[in-house]
């Protein structure tokens, strides 16, 4: 209980140097930040491989970069964090990621909902471009 505390202090969130994370705190981050990173080469991966099933290659495509985007941002204020870097470490970045990320999300979620009911639109789409001639590599 005596971790939850501090929490609720705006002190703890908009102090601009603050404590340094405990040591299981920097693993957690740790954890989750490369779970991201590598849910986002898997959605990478499965974006390149799934030719037949349109939602789940086009979820692939817009979840690809949130999950690399927000693992790699969240690495970098981990960083700044273990650095004790001024400003760069405040908590409130900790804050700003979370919630902008969030709505990002929520905006991807939004749109793949309406995949589904899209597939036919896709599908006519793909067929379509099949047939125009693709750029030259240099």
């Amino acid at each position: 209980m005596g971790y939850i505390k501090p929490l609720l202090t705006l002190s703890f969130w908009f102090g601009i140097t603050p404590p340094p994370l405990l040591p299981i705190f920097y693993w957690v981050f740790f954890v989750l930040f490369s779970v991201l990173l590598l849910i986002g080469i898997v959605c990478g991966w499965i974006y390149k491989k799934e030719k037949n099933n349109f939602v789940l290659r086009f979820s692939a495509k817009y979840l690809k970069k949130w999950f690399i985007l927000s693992g790699a941002l969240g690495f970098l204020l981990l960083m700044f964090s273990y650095e004790r870097a001024v400003f760069l470490s405040a908590r409130f970045w900790f804050l700003i990621w979370g919630v902008g990320f969030g709505v990002w999300l929520g905006f991807i979620i939004k749109k793949i909902k309406t995949l589904p009911d899209r597939k036919d639109e896709l599908k006519r789409h793909a067929e379509y471009n099949k047939y125009l001639p693709k750029t030259k590599k240099r």
